[in-house]
C-alpha cells in the first residue's frame, strides 16, 4: 500500500450530512457534508475513548463523539467538551487528524500522506467527452484479494478469452502475440488493443453497425487505486455500443479490497434497467474474483518472480512504476494502526485537580503537580 497518493474512497453519492465510516489502509476514516455541500474527512476514532466518530452526529458543521458528545471541527480540533465546565480549557491533544479531500468523477478523493500540497501527485485527468452521453451505474462489493492484484486483472488485455469464456471471452479469438504501446507518465500509464472479434456473431449487431463488428479496448491505471476501462463495439460509426468502467479498489488490508465501480453505457439508458446493468457487471466482477483470490502470493511479487509476456506489459508498467515510489519510501507497512504513537492522557494530573476545585468534586489518586 502506498502514501502520499489520492485515494478515491467513496462514491460521491454516498456522503451526506450522516457521517459515514470508510474502511481504507488498515485505518477507519469518517466523511460527511457540511451545510455548503463540502466533504469533511477525519480520523474516525475519537481520541478520549476511542469510540468510531461515524456513529456520532454532525452539528453545526461539527462532528459529535456518540460517547460523549465532544464536538470536532473539519480540522480535527475539539472545541466542546459537555462534561466540562466552560472556562475548562479544552486539552491540545483534544483532536483528531483531518485529511484533504476532493470530488471529481463520482468519487470523493482522499489525500492521505505528508507531502505539502505543492508537492502532492495530481487528480487524473480524463476528457470530459469519454463520458458524454453516457449513463452511470454504480456497483460495490468486497473482495478477499490484494488490492493491487485486482487493479491488475483489469489492466489485462488476455484474461478475457480464459476469465471470461463462459459470458462473452467465447467471442474474443486471440491467435496472435498481443503486442502494444504503453503511454506513461509519472503516475499513469494507458494502452489500447484493437481485436478484429465478433467477427463470426450473426446476431443484429452486424446489422446495425455496418458490417463485423470490431472490438476496441483502452485500458488505463492511475495510481495509487484507480483504473479505467473504455470499450468500443462497432466500427467507428454512430450506433457504436461504448462502455466504460471506471473503478476505486480500496485496500482494506493486504488481502481485502473493496472495489467500487462505476458502470457507463451509452445505449438504452432507462434508469429502470440500472438493476439488469449491475447484475451483469457484478457477473463479470464475481469471474474476476474467482480467479484474482486463487493467486499465490496474495500481494503483489517481485517482477523476478513471475514470467511475463507481450500482454502483460501494461501491467509491468504499473508494478513497476509502483515499485518506484515503494522504493521512495512510500510504502505502508500492513500493520500500522492509527493512534498506536499516543498512548499520554488527554488531561494532565493539574487539569483533573483544576476541575476537581471548580465542580467540587472530590478525586483521589491524583498527586498535586505543584507539590
Amino acid at each position: 500500500m502506498l502514501k502520499n497518493f489520492w485515494y478515491a474512497c467513496e462514491f460521491s453519492s454516498a456522503i451526506t450530512q450522516k457521517p459515514k465510516q470508510i474502511l481504507m489502509l488498515n485505518q477507519r476514516f469518517v466523511l460527511y457534508r457540511n451545510t455548503h455541500g463540502q466533504v469533511v474527512a477525519l480520523n474516525d476514532q475519537c481520541p478520549h475513548r476511542g469510540a468510531a466518530l461515524s456513529l456520532g452526529w454532525v452539528d453545526n458543521n461539527c462532528l459529535r463523539c456518540p460517547y460523549h458528545g465532544w464536538k470536532f471541527q473539519a480540522d480535527g480540533k475539539c472545541i466542546d467538551i459537555p462534561a466540562n465546565a466552560p472556562e475548562m480549557p479544552i486539552p491540545k491533544k483534544a483532536r483528531v487528524d483531518s485529511y484533504p479531500v476532493q470530488e471529481k468523477y463520482g468519487f470523493v478523493w482522499l489525500f492521505y500522506g505528508d507531502l505539502p500540497p505543492e508537492q502532492r501527485p495530481p487528480l487524473p485527468t480524463l476528457p470530459d467527452s469519454i463520458f458524454a452521453n453516457l449513463h452511470p451505474v454504480e456497483y460495490e462489493c468486497t473482495e478477499n484479494a490484494n488490492y493491487a492484484r485486482i487493479m491488475e486483472i483489469n489492466m489485462d488485455f488476455a484474461h478475457v478469452i480464459a476469465v471470461h469464456k463462459q459470458s462473452f471471452g467465447q467471442r474474443i479469438p486471440l491467435h496472435k502475440t498481443i503486442e502494444y504501446q504503453v503511454e506513461e507518465d509519472a503516475w499513469s500509464g494507458v494502452a489500447t488493443v484493437n481485436y478484429e472479434s465478433l467477427g463470426n456473431s450473426k446476431s443484429v449487431l452486424n446489422f446495425l453497425l455496418g458490417g463485423r463488428p470490431q472490438l476496441t479496448t483502452r485500458l488505463s491505471f492511475f495510481l495509487p487505486n484507480v483504473t479505467l476501462s473504455e470499450i468500443s463495439i462497432g466500427r467507428g460509426g454512430a450506433f457504436d455500443i461504448k462502455l466504460i468502467v471506471l473503478i476505486a479498489h480500496l485496500p482494506i488490508d493486504e488481502e481485502t479490497t473493496v472495489v467500487k465501480r462505476i458502470f457507463y453505457r451509452n445505449f438504452i439508458r432507462f434508469p429502470w434497467l440500472d438493476g439488469l446493468f449491475r447484475k451483469l457487471d457484478s457477473k463479470l466482477t464475481e469471474e474476476d474474483a474467482v480467479i484474482v483470490t486463487s493467486l499465490s502470493p496474495k500481494s503483489m511479487p517481485k517482477l523476478s518472480e513471475e514470467l511475463h509476456v507481450a500482454a502483460d506489459a501494461l501491467g509491468l508498467a504499473y508494478r513497476k512504476l509502483r515499485q518506484k515510489y515503494l522504493a521512495m519510501g512510500w510504502g505502508l507497512e500492513s500493520t500500522e494502526k492509527p493512534f498506536d504513537k499516543a498512548n499520554e492522557p488527554l488531561a494532565t494530573p493539574s487539569d483533573i485537580l483544576r476541575l476537581s476545585r471548580r465542580s467540587n468534586l472530590t478525586v483521589t489518586g491524583v498527586k498535586n503537580e505543584t507539590e
